[in-house]
């Protein structure tokens, strides 16, 4: 091979050479991400027909600005003062509530238990999984301890030890059942005192409104909620003043972070993800919000949506209400024919326990009053009536639609016939009525 060619060779194989270094790579193909897994589907619409709905819920005037949604699959903003829900989406959908589940422990436990009662450390507590203050098998705390050990430092132990003292996890469950009904919280199914995940268990935004604005006003529970640091006991029998202590540290940042937060709590799971119930008092005024199954820092959206309230609340129209306890009685008991004996009755019922850690009876109620109660305020279009109506309404669209279409090309051939001539007879053209839908005025976005 001749020196020209070999150096043509040369030149031409370092060219390709280059080209490959310089000819960018294709991206790596990201790995398909697993789809969010489907959130359940809502059945109650306790507090009005539109909470049902799955959009976001406003109902504001002009000028007023709707609320930044959080990162959640449900939240809720609700005037506490008015019981006017003033915001929210997917507020009755029934998700894993993580510890603020303990809110209803604390309304169904706390007014059977005196506070100095004394209670000795179990192994089934220390034992609990999930966050913990330290009771010791053995050890003696007072009911106060144990309560301040569960709202403010979400203790899974003292949540458990409270169960025991009211006679075991099954009668606990059915406990906070009952309180669910009472309050009219019909999406709730408690399945454990602490909230930790379990088969079944769930509550929704709008239940937990119901039972923050309860523990709110609940002198007892206020008082403890309100405390940012507690002595817990340490290992001991004795309850006098020698005994060592370690202080805890209530876990609801809002308090801490928010002029005017008065409680209520917080909560975690991986499966359940970020939950948080808070409320705050400005002037005179107070304001509730909730988020389940959030991501991000949870204190803090719910800190947005109550600035968004404390701003414009009071030009806000309600989109629903929470309902008072007890209210439900006299409205449900005549649609299941007993008067509302058997709802008054859910209180103070003491049926066994059945295979789901609840009462049979309570279970019954839970099934049979939600539905009555819907009967009461069922949505048009779930009636055999209202769907013949919605029917013949969009058939008369349908119609509406294709005249209004019909009307230009009618009107180019009469052009096309009066440029030819004048027709033997004519009919003038009389315009339709105007057709204007009534509107709600409420955003569904």
């Amino acid at each position: 091979m001749s020196s020209h060619r070999r150096a043509r060779t040369l030149a031409t194989l370092a060219a390709g050479f280059v080209l490959v270094l310089t000819v960018p790579t294709a991206p790596a193909t990201a790995a398909p991400t697993a789809p969010p897994a489907p959130l359940p589907t809502a059945s109650s619409w306790v507090g009005g027909k539109d909470l049902i709905r799955t959009s976001v819920l406003t109902d504001l005037p002009a000028g007023v600005p709707k609320p930044k949604s959080p990162k959640a699959a449900s939240w809720l903003v609700a005037d506490l003062d008015s019981r006017s829900v003033l915001a929210g989406q997917r507020v009755h959908v029934p998700l894993a509530p993580a510890s603020t589940l303990k809110i209803f422990t604390a309304l169904a436990l706390a007014p059977k238990l005196d506070p100095a009662k004394v209670y000795t450390g179990q192994d089934s507590d220390a034992a609990i999984d999930g966050t913990k203050v330290g009771i010791d098998p053995g050890s003696t705390y007072t009911v106060d301890d144990l309560l301040h050990g569960m709202m403010m430092s979400s203790g899974n132990d003292c949540a458990n030890a409270l169960g025991n003292l009211v006679g075991g996890k099954s009668k606990a469950i059915e406990l906070m059942q009952q309180q669910a009904l009472a309050l009219g919280a019909f999406d709730t199914v408690p399945r454990t005192t602490s909230g930790l995940d379990a088969k079944g268990q769930v509550s929704s935004a709008y239940d937990l409104a119901l039972a923050g604005s309860a523990a709110v006003q609940n002198k007892q529970l206020a008082a403890v909620m309100k405390t940012t640091a507690y002595a817990f006991p340490g290992i001991g029998n004795t309850l006098n003043k020698k005994r060592k202590r370690f202080q805890t540290q209530n876990h609801d940042r809002l308090l801490a972070n928010y002029p005017g937060a008065i409680g209520v709590k917080n909560g975690y799971t991986v499966a359940a993800r970020g939950s948080f119930v808070g409320a705050a008092t400005r002037g005179g005024h107070t304001y509730l919000a909730v988020v389940l199954r959030a991501e991000g820092v949870t204190w803090k959206a719910v800190a947005d949506l109550l600035d968004w309230a404390f701003a414009n609340g009071e030009r806000a129209r309600p989109v629903g209400t929470l309902v008072k306890p007890g209210e439900l009685t006299a409205k449900i008991g005549p649609a299941i024919g007993d008067g509302g004996q058997s709802l008054s009755a859910a209180g103070t019922a003491s049926a066994g326990p059945n295979a789901n850690g609840g009462s049979s009876n309570g279970n019954a109620l839970r099934g049979a009053l939600p539905a009555a109660q819907a009967n009461l305020s069922k949505p048009i279009t779930s009636t055999w009536a209202g769907k013949l109506l919605l029917a013949a309404a969009a058939l008369a669209l349908v119609v509406l639609a294709f005249v209004v279409g019909r009307r230009p090309l009618l009107a180019r051939r009469g052009r096309s016939r009066a440029a030819s001539g004048p027709m033997p007879t004519s009919r003038r053209s009389r315009p339709g009525p105007r057709t204007q839908l009534p509107g709600s005025g409420r955003h569904h976005t």
